[in-house]
């Protein structure tokens, strides 16, 4: 029953990445046919792309690699990877913009083997949903809140929570032209739970800062700070990151590439990351209406 259940949200989630997909292709299509004359400078796509609550629509593929530590025999060994489609969609709205952040992920992750041990189980994961109304000030000032949505489309147990979860989020950060720093807070809560299961209840933290270099490149971070509630513990997940970004504007179509590494200054006590690296390939589109 179990298989037949997570088979069904497999081929559900498999179904909306096609779509999304096949929608990313058709905006990106639509806008290479624009004119080379009205392309922007790299410098200037970097810093709009920068901004969370901006104006450009874009399309990100990040891929994720995990080194895993802690208590449990043998994990040491082990890594988790990811690959994760992350379309960004901006709509006018009154003053400012109402931004739709789907994303998309699929998950490889380790699991106690039943002989001892680990196995790798790899299947799509939860869909979450990020909504944020938000601007940029004259000041240069950032600002933004909404609400996150995490829908429980994970094919296997251990690639997603099986939990519907809501939330509030927030923004605040500072665009200038030397580069952008600033936080993004989202927090979830689960709103089911099977008997005896606790409901879900985590918090992230996500800080960015880069900084503008000449010809399109940026150096710095976005580390993604967690805390998980369990009952009267918390469990913090705490990186920091440095990276690498460079946007190309090729023909008429922008496009940044991102690499960072990240070390665990904290992890959970039993597994845990304890150092990583991701990378983004992000093209900007034209928004189809």
């Amino acid at each position: 029953m179990r298989t037949d259940c997570n088979r069904n949200r497999f081929l559900r989630g498999l179904v909306v990445v096609l779509v999304s997909v096949a929608a990313a292709v058709a905006a990106a299509s639509a806008s290479a046919q624009e004119s080379v004359s009205a392309a922007p400078s790299a410098d200037q796509v970097a810093r709009e792309l920068s901004n969370p609550v901006g104006s450009l629509a874009s399309l990100v593929l990040q891929g994720n690699y995990a080194k895993l530590g802690g208590s449990a025999p043998g994990v040491s060994d082990q890594s988790s990877t990811s690959l994760v489609f992350l379309p960004t969609l901006p709509f006018t709205l009154g003053s400012g913009n109402l931004t739709l952040r789907p994303s998309f992920p699929v998950v490889g992750a380790p699991v106690p083997a039943p002989n001892g041990g680990w196995d790798k189980v790899r299947g799509f994961g939860d869909i979450v949903l990020l909504g944020l109304w938000g601007r940029k000030e004259e000041s240069g000032l950032l600002w933004g809140a909404g609400a996150t949505t995490v829908f429980p489309t994970a094919s296997e147990e251990a690639t997603g929570s099986d939990q519907w979860q809501l939330g509030p989020a927030a923004l605040v950060g500072f665009l200038k032209q030397w580069g952008v720093v600033g936080a993004l807070w989202q927090h979830w809560y689960g709103l089911n739970s099977d008997p005896g299961e606790e409901k879900i209840s985590k918090g992230t933290l996500q800080l960015f800062y880069w900084f503008s270099l000449a010809g399109g490149w940026q150096v710095g971070g976005s580390p993604i700070p967690t805390a998980n509630y369990l009952g009267a513990t918390t469990e913090f997940s705490v990186p920091i990151n440095l990276g690498v970004a460079k946007t190309f504007v090729l023909g008429s179509t922008p496009l940044k590439t991102t690499l960072q590494g990240q070390y665990f200054l904290t992890r959970p006590d039993v597994v845990g990351p304890d150092w990583g690296f991701f990378f983004q390939i992000t093209p900007v589109v034209k928004m189809p209406w």
